[in-house]
């Protein structure tokens, strides 16, 4: 096929981008980043070949352990279903107990920008009292207005404590049902596997412009319901928008470079008052470390205080022997991504590169 040929030579593009001048530094980058279009390869094609039928959507869990983009987190799940705007939909749930739960609507020009197009959360859905809901996304009304270039919709649950929350569930299907879908052909499959291959060269594109982006920045601080502003220029939001944040997340973070062994990275602030917050290493790729082995990732639970509290977190590639510590696994060079979701005030950190010598310890 001419399409499975097209795939391939998007697929080598990707890998351009990750040997590029934006793109991995070193080996180790280098494994990684390709390992990352594998990953980036993998959602896709589950989203997109799989489930790419804008008439019977479904919804693919992006993340795990194993398989992240985007700035994932740990504490976040996160679910994306292929829609048209000129079409009618249903998701139909469970609310569960986990502390947020939204859904928020993409829309995607012919360039490929995309823009936040709707959003509802958990404070604004009616959730009957045995813990069912119903959210309509219809062509200009409904629970979540459609418009004509919404192209994906996105639920995020966020999880405190994975111990005791229950999670949601939810399914999304077209109205009217259109019935089962006809027998695939060569025609469908070569506008999926082209629509697969740019999404992932565009993708991998995106993640290192963006890590680009935060380096050139002091600290970078946004909130996707402000827009461009001060901080970012509408170059830098359009790629902060490519990668489909909420508009509830308040964002704050550094880029490190050239970390050396004998150094440490101090984040300090003030704990925020809101539903959840996180502070998170992110490859020059946007994926989080090895969290099932390391503490690459830590919740606001793990940090420990009440709103107002001061903090204090050591970002370092070896345990230094204080509390709570972020892991680098070895990573010299990355981004620490801090999160405060429907923060109430600011977000304001600190981030200051010391001699491990100079921690104080207990």
């Amino acid at each position: 096929m001419k399409a499975w040929d097209g795939l391939l030579e998007r697929l080598a593009e990707a890998a351009e981008v990750v040997d590029g001048p934006l793109g991995a530094r070193d080996g180790r980058e280098r494994a990684e980043g390709h390992r990352h279009l594998l990953r980036i390869l993998s959602i896709a094609t589950e989203m997109l070949v799989e489930k790419g039928d804008p008439e019977r959507p479904a919804f693919t869990r992006w993340m795990s352990a194993h398989r992240k983009m985007y700035g994932d987190n740990p504490g976040t799940v996160y679910d994306a279903a292929v829609i048209d705007g000129s079409r009618t939909y249903v998701i139909r749930g469970r609310r569960g107990t986990c502390a947020y739960l939204g859904v928020c609507l993409y829309g995607t020009d012919e360039s490929g920008a995309k823009r936040i197009a709707a959003n509802i959360d958990d404070d604004e859905m009616a959730v009957r009292p045995d813990g069912t809901f119903e959210l309509w996304l219809r062509p200009g009304g409904g629970d979540l207005p459609l418009d004509p270039d919404v192209t994906e919709v996105m639920v995020r649950q966020y999880v405190v404590d994975p111990a005791t929350e229950l999670p949601a569930t939810y399914t999304i299907e077209q109205v009217p049902d259109p019935g089962p879908p006809p027998p695939l052909d060569e025609e469908v499959l070569a506008a999926r596997l082209d629509r697969l291959g740019a999404y992932v060269r565009d993708t991998v594109e995106a993640e290192v412009t963006l890590s680009a982006l935060s380096a050139s920045m002091a600290t970078s601080v946004f909130r996707a319901d402000q827009g461009p502003g001060p901080e970012l220029d509408e170059s830098a939001w359009q790629a902060v928008l490519r990668v489909m944040p909420t508009p509830a997340i308040s964002y704050t973070g550094q880029w490190f470079d050239r970390l050396e062994d004998d150094e440490a990275i101090v984040v300090e602030g003030v704990v925020p008052a809101c539903r959840y917050w996180s502070i998170s290493l992110l490859s020059r790729f946007m994926e989080s470390g090895d969290w099932v082995h390391h503490p690459v990732a830590l919740s606001g639970r793990d940090i420990g205080g009440v709103p107002g509290d001061p903090f204090r977190v050591t970002v370092a590639h070896l345990d230094p022997g204080v509390r709570p510590w972020l892991a680098t696994t070895g990573l010299t060079s990355g981004n620490l991504a801090c999160r405060a979701l429907k923060v109430d005030g600011e977000f304001d950190l600190t981030f200051t590169r010391i001699p491990l010598t100079d921690l104080e310890r207990p």
